[in-house]
């Protein structure tokens, strides 16, 4: 509904007719020639095909030639065949392809997994809490870890079969056997004696303590603790 005294807006005129009659002129003149527009034969439809035709020539009669569409059929029926194969081939190899690297993928983590639990078992417990209290920001603990370390060794010792009823005594038993860490032993036995011995009056410093747990260690290694 249009307000009063505010005129109807105009649609803009449709222009395509016109165009394709002009395209289709231009068309006519260009395969036919400019008389072809006026001859009254130009409305006859059979023969418009028919002067296409004859201006397309072989091309023409091969495009209304059966066995040309057979050879098309034939050659289309081919390569469908052949695109089918091709992507049926490419999903089965990608297919294939996901599958191997799933495996290797399980494989490697199946690999990791038993790494890891290898390692795991190959761990001492008790070296485990030692190591734990020496990296404890608190004194008390690098003693505590000294002193266990030093249990730990006593009672390797015990399993290797050394008699005596000390550690020491049997530290000194251990010396005429081919002990090659001996000395490490002996070294921090002796600082283990000293803060049992002396207690808070024997000062240590963490790094001390690391210095002879690396000491208990390599006789660890050697004993087969570690």
């Amino acid at each position: 509904m249009v307000a009063p005294g505010k005129k109807p807006e105009s649609k803009p005129a449709d222009d395509t007719g016109l165009y394709i009659i002009i395209i289709f002129a231009i068309i006519a003149v260009v395969i036919f020639g400019m008389g072809a527009l006026f001859d009254p034969k130009f409305i006859n439809i059979e023969y418009f095909f028919n002067k296409i035709f004859t201006v397309l020539g072989p091309i023409g009669r091969a495009l209304v030639d059966r066995h040309t569409w057979f050879v098309v059929g034939v050659v289309s029926s081919i390569l469908s065949v052949f695109c089918l194969a091709v992507i049926i081939f490419s999903a089965v190899r990608m297919r294939e392809i996901q599958n191997f690297e799933k495996f290797e993928i399980e494989h490697e983590i199946s690999l990791a997994l038993a790494r890891d639990q290898e390692i795991s078992n190959r761990e001492n417990p008790r070296w485990k809490y030692v190591l734990s209290l020496i990296e404890s920001p608190s004194e008390s603990d690098w003693r505590m870890a000294i002193i266990e370390a030093d249990s730990m060794l006593d009672d390797a010792l015990i399993e290797q079969g050394y008699s005596g009823d000390s550690l020491g005594e049997r530290l000194k038993n251990a010396r005429s056997d081919a002990f090659m860490t001996i000395d490490n032993a002996w070294s921090a036995h002796e600082v283990r004696n000293k803060i049992a011995h002396s207690g808070l009056d024997y000062p240590i410093t963490q790094l001390e303590s690391r210095r002879i747990m690396r000491l208990y260690e390599t006789v660890f290694e050697e004993l087969g603790v570690l």
